[in-house]
């Protein structure tokens, strides 16, 4: 599909990107940007990339996708940074878990020549840093793509296809549907899993078994990486966690006042929605 692509990041998900971009052949060179001398090189021993660099002007350089894949608040700042030395008709998009603080900051830079369409392949584990990369991390999962009235529809449809041939279930939609969409399913339930653990704190950790490990995997994620989340959907967030604690106390009055058909009722809801997955 292009010539050159660049991944500025080369996280789970940059990491992940290049070696499943390398296995379904969609570019001729795959090029990776870190911060981090360590992560070049391990990424070029292990051929995760073709060619990795420090340097964003000479990773950039020639690209007809480049791809962000970093923590929220630094995605806008590196487009930015990037623009002025990308070739004319080349698409920018993102990997990021939000969508309106990144997508409205990009687009104010006034891209000249450049299509920006923001992304967001819904896809990872609490595990971060090369070392956890997995070339089939997008198979079979959905991916985000973010329309606003100054997105390119050509731009458009080519980012659509390129997530698609990686594996991905491919949905439009715009920035607030998104950060709306996913404060209920993403960002509460990582919120939830970090409330649960604090609220256990660390007497009898050792004694909790499947239960535990599996509703509060998530809270093992990067803390860095999820307080720009959190900060950037905050809006969102706070009315999924009001309405988090609505639930929570229809439970308590329940066991308050001992009404064990409002109790089941709950329970019996809470199972059919999740057997639906």
């Amino acid at each position: 599909m292009f010539n050159r692509i660049t991944i500025i990041g080369l996280g789970l998900i940059g990491g992940s990107l290049a070696l499943a971009i390398k296995e379904k052949k969609l570019a001729k060179e795959v090029i990776g940007i870190s911060r981090r001398k360590s992560a070049i090189n391990q990424a070029i021993k292990n051929k995760i990339v073709d060619f990795a660099t420090l340097d964003l002007e000479d990773g950039v350089r020639d690209s007809g996708l480049v791809i962000i894949a970093t923590p929220v608040f630094k995605i806008a700042r590196i487009a930015k940074q990037a623009a002025p030395f990308l070739k004319k008709g080349a698409i920018l998009t993102d990997a990021g878990s939000t969508k309106k603080y990144i997508v409205k900051n990009i687009e104010k830079t006034r891209l000249k020549g450049i299509y920006f369409v923001g992304s967001h392949p819904i896809a990872g584990s609490e595990r971060s840093g090369i070392k956890s990369i997995d070339k089939d991390l997008f198979k079979g999962a959905y991916c985000i793509l973010t329309e606003t009235k100054n997105t390119n529809p050509k731009a458009l449809n080519k980012v659509k296809k390129f997530w698609g041939e990686l594996g991905m279930k491919v949905r439009v939609m715009s920035v607030d549907a998104h950060d709306r969409l996913l404060s209920k399913i993403s960002h509460l339930p990582h919120a939830a899993a970090v409330s649960l653990v604090n609220s256990i704190g660390r007497e009898g950790i050792d004694l909790a078994a499947g239960g535990f490990q599996d509703t509060t995997r998530i809270a093992s994620g990067e803390p860095e990486l999820w307080k720009d989340v959190f900060l950037t959907n905050k809006e969102n967030i706070i009315k999924a966690i009001e309405l988090l604690k609505k639930e929570l106390f229809k439970i308590e009055a329940a066991l308050k006042s001992n009404n064990s058909r409002d109790l089941l009722r709950l329970l019996r809801r809470a199972k059919l929605i999740r057997d639906s997955l």
